[in-house]
C-alpha cells in the first residue's frame, strides 16, 4: 500500500510557494488531484469553511457539494470558474449555501461563462436551481444592460443552469474516461448521495453525510482514497437528546473505522467535521478501534493527488 505524505511548514510557507504552484501547473500529470475547499460544519468558522471539494480529473473540473466559501477557496486555490461541473450530495443549507455565489460569479466579469451550469443532484434539485435563477434575475438583468454598453461578452446562457435529477444508484456523468457513480446513503430522508469518481484505474470515493453505509462499503471497494464525513461526541455530549438526535444521521469515528477496514482505501481522510466535546486527536483515537490503516484529518487547501501513489500535500 504506497502512499506517502509530504509536510510543509508555515514557516517555509511562502518559500515554498513555488513548489506548490508548479505543482499544480501539472495538474494534467496526474491521474487525480483533489482539493478540499470546505471540511466544516454547518456552523461559520474562518478556518473550516462549508463542506466543499473539487476534483481535478481529465479534462474535467468536478465540484462535490457548494458550501459556505466554497468559490473563495477556489480563488485560493487559483481555479478557473469556468465550465466546472456540481454535484451535490444532499440540499441541506450548509452543503448548497454557496452555490449563488460560485454560479453567479461565474456568469460575469470576469469569468463570462458561456454555458449553464451543469449540475446534479437529489429530488428537489430543479426547485432550488429555479429559485435562485428567480432570487438572481434582477442582478442578471442589471448586469446583461451594463455589458451591453461596456460591449463586454456577458453570456445570457452561462447566466442559467442544467440541472440533472439523480434518484437512484449508478452512472451520473461519463465523458472523457471521466466516470461519476452515485452512491445512495443514508441521511435526509434517504434524499443523499456520496460519489465515486473512476478515471484510469485509479478512484476516489465522497461519502457526503450519511451514517454508517453498507452500500456505500460495496461501492467504494478497491477506491484509492475516501474522503468520509465524521462526527465525534463525548460520553457526557451524548446525554444531549438534540445531539443524540444529530449523530443517528451521521458516522462516529469507530463506523467511519470500521467501513475503512472493509473498504481498505490507500488513504482514508475525514472531512466535514463535527466535533462535540472532543478534540480531533480524540478522532484518530477513536478511529484506531477498527480501523489501522492511513488516515488523515482533512483541512481547508489540502490538496492530494491520487496515481501510483497517494499524496499528501500539506502547506
Amino acid at each position: 500500500m504506497k502512499y506517502k505524505i509530504l509536510l510543509i511548514a508555515p514557516a517555509i510557507f511562502l518559500a515554498s510557494s513555488v513548489f506548490a504552484q508548479e505543482t499544480k501547473s501539472n495538474a494534467s500529470d496526474v491521474a487525480i488531484r483533489v482539493t478540499l475547499l470546505g471540511t466544516g460544519s454547518p456552523v461559520p468558522s474562518p478556518d473550516r469553511f462549508g463542506p466543499s471539494t473539487l476534483i481535478e480529473v481529465g479534462e474535467e473540473k468536478l465540484l462535490f457539494d457548494v458550501g459556505r466559501g466554497a468559490t473563495v477557496r477556489l480563488a485560493q486555490a487559483k481555479v478557473s470558474l469556468k465550465n466546472i461541473t456540481v454535484f451535490l450530495t444532499h440540499l441541506h443549507s450548509d452543503h448548497i449555501n454557496g452555490l449563488g455565489d460560485l454560479w453567479s460569479s461565474g456568469y460575469m466579469a470576469p469569468v463570462f461563462n458561456e454555458n449553464p451550469l451543469k449540475i446534479f443532484g437529489p429530488t428537489g434539485i430543479a426547485e432550488l436551481t429555479g429559485g435562485l435563477k428567480k432570487a438572481f434575475q434582477p442582478d442578471i438583468d442589471i448586469r446583461l444592460v451594463e455589458m451591453s454598453k461596456r460591449g463586454q461578452p456577458f453570456h445570457l446562457s452561462g447566466a442559467n443552469f442544467d440541472a440533472t435529477e439523480v434518484n437512484n444508484d449508478g452512472v451520473v456523468f461519463s465523458r472523457g474516461g471521466v466516470i461519476v457513480t452515485a452512491i445512495r446513503v443514508n441521511h435526509a430522508e434517504n434524499k443523499a448521495f456520496g460519489y465515486r469518481v473512476d478515471y484510469k484505474g485509479k478512484s476516489v470515493v465522497i461519502s457526503g453525510d450519511t451514517n454508517f453505509s453498507e452500500n456505500l462499503v460495496n461501492k467504494s471497494k478497491g477506491a484509492d482514497l475516501i474522503i468520509h464525513e465524521v462526527m465525534g461526541v463525548s460520553d457526557k455530549q451524548m446525554e444531549n437528546p438534540l445531539i443524540k438526535d444529530v449523530l443517528e444521521a451521521h458516522t462516529t469515528p469507530e463506523q467511519a473505522g470500521s467501513l475503512f477496514s472493509k473498504v481498505q482505501p490507500k488513504m482514508a481522510i475525514y472531512t466535514h467535521i463535527l466535533l462535540f466535546g472532543v478534540s480531533e486527536e480524540a478522532l484518530v483515537t477513536k478511529t484506531r478501534k477498527t480501523y489501522s490503516g492511513p488516515l488523515v484529518i482533512g483541512y481547508d487547501l489540502m490538496t492530494i493527488e491520487v496515481d501510483e501513489e497517494v499524496t499528501i500535500i500539506k502547506k
